[in-house]
């Protein structure tokens, strides 16, 4: 296998560019000349599997390998461009969306573009606010005034799903895990549009929440998948914990219109 290395944005992001067959002989080979370029400061990896013809379990072991290096850097995976065969390969992992770090993107160009809108620190063109009551009837209302509100930004309709189940997912949380007084409390949203990506803060007044949630192991568990979700279709989900109590829950999602 022919592997080449690109490094993007301050060298914070790795783009490895691999030619052949990821299998027992070559993923030993991707693993040290990634483990060279974390080494010097790399936080974001985004792998170019649009050469890759074939990948076995071996693939696996790289993934979980990548996915406990970059967690504890605030960090993401990016699997670019693999085609239908080798994407279903990695399907089967079931760590596409369901590991904190892991993503796929079509091709390279959309996945540095995702993570460079996570490094711009540019100011918003415009900024909303709604507080909203702490009630489950208000759920569908809630996402619908967050989509009302990006309407006019001409976002495509399947980004537009993505952040209206992340929302939808956030809301939930943080009503009925972040507002202890019921019905008295209050969840606030704040929406912020930039030249190249939506940022969503859900805030709630509960006893604060570090996002590290682990998924039911049943598989017809009633609830538990909602950190999860907001992970798999957002490009940047963050948690922190407020001072003087509650969660805050930011949402950011890389738009092209």
């Amino acid at each position: 296998m022919k592997i080449d290395l690109e490094h993007r944005f301050d060298a914070r992001v790795c783009v490895v560019r691999m030619d052949g067959d990821l299998d027992m002989g070559s993923v030993p080979r991707v693993r040290h000349r990634i483990s060279e370029a974390l080494s010097g400061g790399c936080v974001n990896v985004v792998l170019d599997m649009s050469r890759v013809d074939y990948a076995d379990s071996s693939t696996f072991s790289l993934l979980v390998w990548l996915d406990r290096e970059l967690d504890p850097r605030g960090g993401k995976l990016v699997l670019a461009g693999a085609n239908a065969n080798v994407g279903r390969v990695l399907e089967l992992s079931g760590l596409i969306g369901a590991a904190p770090t892991i993503a796929a993107a079509d091709d390279v160009t959309v996945a540095l573009s995702g993570l460079d809108s996570m490094e711009d620190l540019s100011a918003p063109v415009w900024v909303e606010h709604m507080v909203l009551p702490a009630t489950p009837d208000t759920l569908a209302s809630a996402r619908g005034q967050v989509c009302d509100v990006l309407e006019p930004v001409g976002i495509a309709e399947s980004t537009m799903f993505d952040i209206r189940v992340a929302v939808g997912e956030a809301l939930a949380n943080a009503i009925r895990h972040g507002s202890p007084g019921g019905e008295d409390d209050v969840v606030s949203v704040e929406v912020s549009m930039f030249a190249n990506r939506v940022m969503i803060r859900v805030s709630d007044s509960g006893n604060g929440f570090d996002g590290c949630s682990i998924p039911s192991e049943d598989l017809y568990a009633s609830s538990g998948r909602g950190v999860m979700f907001m992970r798999a279709l957002m490009d940047k989900v963050e948690f922190e914990s407020c001072v003087d109590g509650g969660t805050v829950v930011t949402l950011v999602k890389h738009i092209t219109t």
